[in-house]
């Protein structure tokens, strides 16, 4: 269990940023 949190976690804080990222590049296109 705690195996798969170390590895799924780094993925889920990524998936977050570059959801983020994206958010914010469309919004300054506008």
């Amino acid at each position: 269990m705690r195996f798969d949190v170390i590895t799924l976690f780094p993925e889920l804080v990524n998936a977050v940023a570059e959801s983020g990222i994206v958010k914010r590049a469309a919004e300054q296109q506008r």
